[in-house]
């Protein structure tokens, strides 16, 4: 009973402090804030407050809400429409930067704060996070972010995090710059390098690349030092000018002296021309007509070599053929004086007319002048007898392709080339016979002539370069430049020195050579270091040598690890290799000795390489049995434990190691395919059958609408008899299972709602107060004859209370009664606990129990609907 009494007090106890608690008094101030729920009203509350202390203590003790709308009302005061004051000090910049949500906000007026180090510290040690890193990002200098960084490290991941990042790009910025300075230097200093060693077959082209480069670069330097280069380019674009203009004028040169040859060999043909014209018809009437040809070949001739003087064989041919030309003149002047000359003349006339004429011997000699001469009795010489008939077709041949030669050497203007073709025709000369040499004469005189003015004009044109090679070489003395580097230079100055051809200018040579001797002083010692670095080479060659013979010698062949014999040789060429550069001599002499001593370790290699090639080979030969094997799953096994097999073979040459892995893997393929294809049968059997005993479950679905739990049970007999794979005899038993599930949730359902129905009538009688008659039916436990009122068979003490039935069937339902009947309601519920201890009745039975008794007392409308509510809780 003490129970009883404690819960029975306490109740009371409770009721108590509910009906007699007093009204608390309203808070005011700090309290006032706290408790206040109504954010504007409390918003109103912060406004009011003016000791800063005291919002420092509500953003500080108060709940999220509070300290936000506490935080921005002194955010507001600080820093008016987000403005940051401008007598601000360095703590109310930092209480802006802690108060504001603004990253903005808070990183200006942490920017304004005094110095690096004040905010390098607030990043350090601030409280806030937020804080922290807005101090973090005003932080600029390599070395305060790095000491930030550090101190970040595992404390601080977003300030560690932008200290990283910031690091990153500073890093990133600098790699920049120095790739920016290193393209400066590099044009600067190739830019001096080319103005100190002058004009070069390279010239051109390395300074277009630099231009190039400086164009690139030219926008992105404003803050470096650049205040030379555009001078240096400059320079460079002068010398380039210059030597422009000084080709050009040298390819006018040439345009001028070939076109003034082009005349003089056009002149000297038609002065040839005209004395082969000449015959045996020529008389004086003629005199006049080779008079005027003769003056405008003189003038021709003069005006084509006032600027550039024919070769002297051509000078000389030319005068010849003027002198022939003006023989022929006197001698038809003198016809002219004396016309009786072609007339019978005696001997004694003959002979004073005949000292007063002459006939050039490469002219037809005119039938007058033979019968002067014959008439003065001047006896002809007789002609020397033939030479014997010799026969060069061969070395004919050999000539005109060798002319052929020289013209195409004189076309690409090579002195070199057409000299030896010259000089070669020269030597077969004498094996040809007159007649060859005549036919060859006048064009072999030609091409000798051009050859001649070539060289003269070789001579000309290539003299100022050859003073700009000597000033290029002297420019090279006591140059700083590297050694090798300088070498190559000197080299390809001599290279161009001899490409521009034999020169006579003995003087111009020695001063070139002496030059190149005393250019090259600096390179004697920096090769003479090379040859003896190339012996140091040469004798760490050797040791290597010696150091495999050794190892050959001692190795114990039987138990080697041939792994590391393979790279000991690997190693050992590697190094050979690296002993590099060595005399020519030298090197075959090494490179033979260690090829010696690496076979004998390989010949020990190659030995088991070749076991081991004969293991694969068999390994292969397996693979290839159960490739051919009927059971593939017993192949497939097989297959796998070859290839594990393959692995513990030791090493092979990668070569034929790769040949017969490729034949392993093709067997190993086929294995694999043949396995797979039988998978893919027994797959397309296995979903057939899966395929037959969805139709069944899906069949039963459509069944069980109409025939309910036969067509389940027809269903799982028939999958009973197909052997299912797991998942899906699973997933189709389930189906089945669902289907049972929905047609008992569908039945239980049915009996629900016909539970229900009976439930509402019997509400319907106790509302109504009506009897039911033999045809309803009643819910289960619920018997009609309770609707029989015989209460005048109840004694009056015995008259059930109403009231008391309803408060009872509220405390089965769990619902509240009125407050009225709180105290009668405690009463029942000590009763029911101390009644219930020996009756133990469910609740079903319980409220069957109330609902007969319900039936026999008496009530009132309202204690009905009260009673009818209570008792649809409980149902």
């Amino acid at each position: 009973m003490a129970l009883f009494k404690k819960l029975f007090n306490r109740d009371k106890t409770r009721n108590a402090a509910e009906t007699k608690k007093p009204a608390a008094a309203k808070p005011s101030g700090h309290q006032a804030i706290l408790n206040e729920k109504d954010p504007e009203q409390r918003l109103s509350l912060i406004n009011a407050i003016t000791d800063e202390s005291e919002l420092e203590s509500l953003i500080r003790e108060a709940n999220r809400d509070i300290r936000q709308q506490a935080e921005s009302v002194w955010l507001s005061r600080l820093a008016p429409a987000g403005a940051l004051p401008s007598n601000a000090d360095d703590s109310t910049l930092i209480r802006i930067a802690s108060l504001t949500r603004d990253d903005s906000l808070a990183k200006n007026a942490i920017a304004k704060i005094g110095d690096e180090p004040a905010r390098l510290t607030l990043a350090k040690e601030h409280t806030l996070a937020r804080v922290r890193l807005a101090a973090a990002e005003t932080v600029t200098s390599e070395s305060a972010l790095i000491d930030l960084q550090k101190h970040a490290q595992g404390k601080d991941k977003a300030v560690y995090r932008h200290c990283k990042d910031a690091l990153a790009a500073i890093q990133a910025e600098q790699a920049a710059r120095q790739q920016t300075q290193d393209k400066i230097d590099y044009i600067r200093s190739n830019a001096e390098t080319l103005l100190r060693l002058g004009y070069g077959p390279e010239f051109t082209g390395k300074v277009q690349i630099l231009q190039q480069r400086w164009q690139e670069l030219e926008g992105n330097v404003s803050d470096f030092d650049v205040t030379n280069i555009p001078e240096l380019l400059s320079q460079l674009e002068r010398i380039l000018k210059a030597q422009k203009e000084e080709e050009q004028q040298a390819l006018a040169l040439a345009a001028e002296q070939e076109e003034a040859a082009k005349t003089q060999e056009t002149v000297l043909a038609q002065a040839q021309q005209l004395l082969q014209e000449f015959n045996d018809d020529l008389n004086a009437e003629a005199l006049e007509s080779v008079t005027t040809q003769q003056a405008a070949l003189t003038t021709q001739w003069t005006a084509a070599t006032e600027k550039h003087p024919a070769l002297a064989t051509q000078q000389k041919q030319f005068e010849h053929a003027i002198a022939d030309i003006n023989t022929v003149i006197a001698t038809l002047q003198y016809l002219a004086e004396n016309a009786d000359i072609t007339g019978t003349l005696t001997p004694e006339q003959a002979r004073t007319h005949l000292p007063n004429v002459a006939w050039p011997h490469s002219v037809v000699t005119p039938t007058w002048f033979e019968s002067l001469r014959k008439a003065a009795g001047e006896k002809r010489k007789a002609p020397k007898p033939a030479a014997p008939k010799q026969d060069d077709k061969d070395t004919r041949e050999k000539v005109e392709g060798l002319i052929n030669e020289l013209e195409t050497a004189l076309e690409a203007r090579i002195v070199n080339d057409a000299a030896n073709a010259l000089k070669q025709i020269h030597r077969l000369n004498d094996k040809l016979t007159p007649k060859t040499q005549n036919q060859l004469q006048g064009r072999l005189r030609l091409l000798t002539n051009q050859l001649n003015e070539l060289r003269d004009w070789q001579g000309f044109a290539v003299t100022p370069k050859k003073e700009s090679l000597c000033e290029q070489m002297e420019a090279l003395i006591d140059a700083d430049i590297a050694p090798d580097l300088l070498a190559d230079r000197i080299k390809e100055l001599q290279t161009e020195w001899k490409s521009l051809g034999h020169s006579n200018d003995r003087d111009l040579w020695q001063r070139f050579q002496d030059a190149s001797d005393k250019a090259f002083e600096p390179c004697k010692a920096h090769f003479a270091e090379q040859a003896e670095q190339r012996g140091k080479l040469v004798t760490l060659r050797e040791q290597l040598i010696e150091e495999l013979r050794h190892y050959e010698a001692n190795m114990d062949w039987d138990s080697a690890d041939w792994k590391t014999v393979q790279n000991t040789l690997n190693a050992a060429r590697d190094t050979f290799r690296s002993y590099s550069p060595v005399d020519r001599s030298s090197h075959q002499k090494t490179q033979k000795a260690f090829n010696t001593v690496c076979d004998a370790i390989y010949a020990h290699l190659k030995a088991e390489y070749d076991r081991n090639l004969d293991q694969k080979r068999a390994l292969v030969d397996a693979a290839e049995a159960a490739a051919n094997s009927d059971d593939m799953s017993a192949a497939a096994e097989q297959v796998k434990k070859i290839q594990q097999d393959w692995k513990s073979v030791g090493v092979t040459p990668r070569g034929p190691d790769q040949k017969l892995w490729n034949q392993l893997r093709k067997h190993a393929d086929t294995v694999f395919s043949k396995l797979n294809d039988a998978r893919d049968a027994r797959k397309a059997e296995i979903n057939e059958t899966v395929a037959t005993a969805e139709a069944i479950v899906e069949t039963a679905k459509q069944n069980a609408a109409t025939e309910g739990m036969a067509a389940i049970v027809e269903a799982r007999g028939k999958l009973a008899e197909i052997e299912l794979p797991k998942g899906a005899h699973g997933r189709l038993v389930k189906a089945l299972n669902d289907v049972e599930e929905r047609l008992n949730s569908e039945r239980n359902a049915a009996k629900v709602a016909q539970e229900q129905e009976r439930w509402d009538a019997l509400l319907g009688f106790i509302e109504s107060g009506t009897q039911p008659d033999a045809e309803t039916t009643l819910p289960e436990g619920i018997n009609a004859e309770w609707f029989a009122k015989n209460r005048e068979s109840h004694d009056s003490r015995e008259s059930l209370d109403a009231s008391k039935l309803c408060i009872t069937m509220e405390i089965l339902a769990d619902i509240d009664s009125p407050a009225s009947d709180k105290g009668q309601r405690m009463e029942l519920q000590v009763q029911r606990l101390a009644e219930g201890m020996g009756r133990n009745l469910s609740k079903h039975e319980e409220r069957n129990a109330l609902i007969k008794q319900w039936l026999s007392a008496e009530a009132d409308s309202d204690l009905t609907q009260r009673f009818v509510a209570a008792l649809k809780a409980a149902i």
